[in-house]
């Protein structure tokens, strides 16, 4: 209790024996009341204002005196009352408690008015920044009158942050009139001083918005930005790298926490206890596209309590497959599947589906296969149109047509030859497979060589020749490397003779794919046939049907449209520039095909390896063939 003081009296107090001298004054104690009456009291009805001397209502208890009576029921001298009157009286005496007009802690109870500001700081000790834009809240309360600023806390900012204004009436300052601050001082893109600090209000919530529209009639501004200021602008650009500390610290803060006595914290609660028993059903299914795949049906369970998912099998009768119907058990199930070698590596983090992901008409990829959503059930389609403003669709879905699967070989092991490992698959007993003899004999002495260069484009195999060989007999290939002096590799064998497969193609190498100008792949190694040599032509010419290139007819074929110009040229050419004359024309020759010209039309060297075409001669040619 308070004790008000008197100022001195100028005579000696009642009852006093202390003379009236300098230090000898005494001070009259006066007791004031100061105690506030209590004006909330609890009746029938609820809560009851004593203050403005509302009556209790009373109970008649003389009505109960009748129900001693066990005859009552049957006294007929009074009408009941039926049931339209029962509830007109039940709802009329509702909500009788609440007072006319509600005071301003029952009528604003728990309205917060919210405006986002921010205010300006100087920066002396720093050498980066010369001011701090320091963005808040402030909040005004409409059942007292109180105001309260806290600033968002922001990592690495070097400042306390939290609370900067505790909750309390703010007195305006003397320029604007005194007083304390009311709603009606707050409006979005002016200033507010609060204890010598200036706020500039940026934004406000929808309820503010609203709150002044139906009080004030008044529209808020539309919302601003805050300013950005430099460290602002570093802290956006290294985003990524605060998040990536941020995930990597979070679970050592937790531990530090834990180990200091606190609690663990459980942020799922409120989201199990408003989502619990509810659950999203999707109709999916997987087309297995294996040799002996079908279409496989699933129903996915997607769990809102805890975000977990589960997919069972849907298993036709007779279908042959063990009778384990759970295709994934209920877990998170993330975008983003890792497995760790070892316990305690690293993991990424985890991405898991939301209900925004699970749409009709969509995959989901579980564990490798895609998974298509084609039908939901009523409270999915529900769930999504009442919290998502979704609409879920629904996909009739046909069987797919069966389609007879042809039995194939499996691949070659690379053990033997791919006729023998294709005898075992043909025959119970493996028969050899069958050689064509004639051609074995008749061409077991034939070969065409071919030179070669390597065209990888590395400067160091550029002097590198090679011997590509080519034996008609069961086309093998062989190849070769020549010597080459300072060439840093040795001479000899460079790929054994065997059959071999154009990785261009995917089939065996036949004779037809050599030819001077072609690039052939032996051993990863991709070879340019630059010559060949004169059993080689001769045998392509004398079967123009296998090998085209050394057809002369087909090349003068294509030469027709080049007639003028060959005419204006006379004698001997080269068969290089002869080749680079008709490209300019539009006419592609490969090498092979120029000297067969030179060979047929023209002049020949073949071990000094010159070729020469009479244009006279060519012409003749191009002039009996028509």
């Amino acid at each position: 209790m308070a004790v008000p003081l008197v100022p001195l009296v100028p005579s000696t107090p009642r009852g006093s024996q202390l003379p009236f001298l300098p230090g000898y004054a005494a001070q009259e104690v006066k007791f004031g009341t100061s105690r506030k009456p209590q004006t909330l009291s609890f009746g029938p009805g609820g809560c009851i204002d004593s203050y403005h001397k509302l009556k209790v209502p009373r109970l008649n208890l003389a009505i109960t005196e009748r129900l001693k009576d066990p005859f009552h029921r049957y006294d007929m001298s009074y009408r009941s009352p039926t049931h339209e009157e029962r509830d007109f009286i039940k709802q009329s005496a509702r909500n009788t408690f609440r007072p006319l007009n509600e005071p301003a802690w029952l009528k604003h109870d728990r309205h917060v008015l919210k405006f986002d500001a921010y205010t300006q700081d100087r920066m002396f000790e720093s050498t980066k920044e010369t001011f701090r834009i320091r963005c808040c809240v402030i909040y005004f309360y409409l059942e007292d009158g109180t105001m309260m600023v806290s600033e968002p806390k922001v990592e690495n900012s070097g400042m306390a942050q939290g609370t900067v204004v505790k909750r309390h009436r703010i007195p305006k300052p003397k320029c604007l009139g005194g007083g304390t601050y009311s709603y009606e001082d707050f409006r979005v893109g002016s200033t507010v001083s609060i204890y010598a600090q200036i706020y500039k209000l940026v934004a406000c919530d929808e309820f503010t918005r609203k709150f002044y529209w139906d009080a004030m009639g008044a529209v808020q501004p539309d919302d601003q930005e805050a300013p950005i200021d430099s460290f602002q602008a570093n802290m956006q650009v290294d985003e990524e790298a605060i998040a990536e500390r941020s995930a990597t610290l979070s679970e050592s803060k937790e531990y530090h926490h834990l180990a200091a006595g606190g609690n663990r914290k459980n942020q799922k609660l409120e989201q199990y206890l408003e989502n619990d028993r509810k659950v999203l059903r999707f109709h999916c299914f997987w087309d297995d596209m294996t040799k002996y795949g079908t279409r496989m049906y699933y129903t996915l369970h997607y769990y809102l309590a805890d975000d977990t998912a589960e997919i069972l099998e849907n298993m036709s009768r007779n279908s042959g497959r063990d009778p384990y119907p759970t295709f994934w058990r209920r877990s998170p199930l993330r975008k983003n599947p890792n497995i760790t070698a070892t316990p305690g590596m690293m993991e990424p983090e985890p991405v898991i589906y939301k209900p925004e992901d699970l749409v009709v008409g969509e995959y989901v990829n579980v564990l490798g296969r895609n998974i298509f959503l084609y039908d939901c059930d009523v409270f999915t389609r529900d769930f999504y149109k009442q919290y998502m403003d979704f609409e879920q669709g629904s996909i009739k879905i046909e069987q797919p047509r069966l389609v007879h699967t042809k039995i194939r070989y499996p691949p070659h092991i690379g053990f033997g030859s791919e006729e023998d490992s294709l005898a075992s698959c043909l025959r119970l007993a493996p028969r050899p497979p069958q050689r064509d003899m004639k051609r074995l004999i008749a061409d077991a002495d034939k070969v065409m060589r071919f030179e070669a260069k390597l065209a990888n484009n590395i400067p160091q195999d550029e002097k590198r020749r090679f011997i590509v060989a080519v034996f008609m007999a069961d086309d093998s290939v062989g190849v070769w490397e020549l010597k080459s002096r300072n060439s840093g590799h040795d001479e000899g064998k460079f790929a054994n003779k065997a059959r071999r497969k154009n990785p261009a193609t995917g089939s065996w190498f036949c004779q037809a794919d050599f030819f001077v100008g072609a690039i052939v792949e032996v051993n990863a190694s991709p070879f340019q046939l630059i010559w060949a040599d004169d059993a080689a032509f001769l045998r392509m010419e004398s079967h123009p049907a296998q090998f085209r290139y050394a057809d002369t007819s087909l090349v003068i074929q294509k030469l027709r449209p080049a007639r003028e110009l060959l005419e204006k040229v006379e004698g001997l050419m080269d068969w290089r520039s002869f080749q680079s004359l008709v490209q300019d024309h539009g006419i592609q020759l490969v090498d092979h095909e120029t000297i067969s010209l030179a060979r047929a039309h023209g002049r020949y060297q073949g071990p000094a390896r010159k070729a020469q075409i009479d244009l006279g001669k060519l012409l003749l040619a191009m002039d009996d063939q028509t």
